[in-house]
This record gives C-alpha cells, sequence and structure tokens, in this order.
C-alpha cells in the first residue's frame, strides 16, 4: 500500500498506519484552499475598486497639503499685516488721538477696527477700545430704543436686549479687572482721561433711558448680568 491509500486495494483493510499523515494532509489542503480563496477575493476587490482608492488616496494627500499651505498662506498674511500695522503705527496714532481730542469715541473705534490696530498686541490703545466699542453698542441700543421699526424692545426680545446693555455696562466698568495683566500697556494713564469721560457718558445715558440710579452704577461692578438686566428691564419699563 502507498501513504496516500486509505484501505488496502485488494482487501479494503484500513491503512492505519497513514491515517496521521492523510490527515494532516487533508488538513493542509482545506487551509490553502481558504487562503487561495481570501487572495483571490482581495485581488478581485482591488481591481474592481482599485482605481477609485489611488483617487481616494490622491485625495488625502491633496487635502493635507492644501490644508497645510492654507495655515501657511493665513501665518504669512498675517505677518504682512502686523508688519504693515506697526510701519504706520505712528500716523494711526496721531489719527485715533485727533478724534479721542475730540470727544468723537465712534470715529475712534471705526479707525481702529478698519485699520487692524488690534493685531498689534503692543499698541496702547487696546483697555481704551473695549470701552469705546461698548460704550457704541449702547448708543445703537438707545437708538433703537425710539425706533417703533426695531425688534429689539418688542416684549418678546426686551429681556435679551437687557442683557447685551447689562454686559456692554460690565464692559465698560470692569476694565481694570479684563486688563490686569500688563495694566500699563493696556490701560497706560494717558488714556484712563478718556475711559473716565465715557464712564461718565455712560452714566448719564444709563439714567436718562435705562433707568439706572447712581447707587446702580457704583454697583455694576458688583452685579451679575442677570441681576443688572432685570435693573435695566424694569427701569425701562416704567
Amino acid at each position: 500500500m502507498g501513504i496516500e491509500d486509505v484501505v488496502c486495494p485488494y482487501c479494503n483493510t484500513p491503512n492505519t498506519l497513514a491515517i496521521q499523515h492523510q490527515s494532516d494532509m487533508a488538513r493542509y489542503r482545506q487551509e490553502y484552499q481558504r487562503t487561495q480563496e481570501s487572495v483571490m477575493e482581495k485581488a478581485s476587490f482591488l481591481q474592481r475598486h482599485g482605481s477609485w482608492l489611488v483617487i481616494l488616496s490622491i485625495l488625502l494627500v491633496a487635502l493635507v497639503v492644501g490644508v497645510i499651505l492654507m495655515a501657511s498662506a493665513w501665518d504669512i498674511g498675517y505677518s504682512i499685516r502686523e508688519r504693515n500695522v506697526q510701519s504706520s503705527a505712528s500716523e494711526d496714532y496721531q489719527v485715533m488721538d485727533a478724534y479721542l481730542e475730540q470727544g468723537d469715541y465712534g470715529k475712534f473705534i471705526g479707525y481702529y477696527r478698519a485699520n487692524d490696530i488690534s493685531i498689534d498686541f503692543e499698541n496702547p490703545y487696546q483697555g481704551l477700545a473695549t470701552a469705546a466699542s461698548a460704550y457704541a453698542n449702547l448708543l445703537s441700543y438707545v437708538a433703537a430704543l425710539h425706533d417703533s421699526s426695531s425688534s429689539q424692545f418688542k416684549p418678546g426680545q426686551i429681556s435679551n436686549t437687557c442683557e447685551y446693555i447689562a454686559n456692554e455696562l460690565n464692559r465698560i466698568y470692569t476694565l481694570e479687572e479684563q486688563y490686569t495683566y500688563h495694566t500699563e500697556r493696556y490701560l497706560p494713564p494717558d488714556k484712563l482721561v478718556y475711559v473716565d469721560d465715557i464712564r461718565n457718558r455712560t452714566a448719564a445715558i444709563a439714567k436718562a433711558y435705562f433707568g439706572l440710579t447712581d447707587k446702580d452704577i457704583e454697583d455694576i461692578p458688583n452685579l451679575s448680568i442677570k441681576k443688572l438686566a432685570k435693573i435695566i428691564e424694569e427701569g425701562i419699563s416704567s
């Protein structure tokens, strides 16, 4: 009998000496067949979808490169803007100082924003710009208060509007807290006179149009936005 014979070809007696070999060979053939089928299945998939995978890979690489280039372009653009602002700082400061001398805080903050002065972190107008911006917003709320077509003070909107007003008042009266770091840089002594002027004007507006008292104005730094908004809403309603 041969090693591959399961039984004797003459008497049909089982070939017990070859049972282990035949079992191992059967297992190897099954594993080979499974491996072959798996390889053929993957090859077929790649054949059907290979071009799309290549395209997706190219697009992914292009996307990553694009993001890197955009980030680099933004950094370069920002650096150019920063250098431009710094190079014209002397002229810009003269213009803004002229607006401040005239008490025209609207033109001051407009020029500050239009010329990207905030890009230069060393500029000494940052704290004052915060106050001027809040003051300009308050003036817009006063205008809306007397505009019958405005929706800001309609019954369903008045609470939200009063919170916005409270937030602007808080910005004006808590500047020192907002700029506790580098106070000398962001709130230099020569700019504090304008901050005081804005606060005086704001107090007059708050009393005349939002119903606040001197005590309320004095307490603004200690009041929550919600509490201050409630006082404002009650003052406007009355």
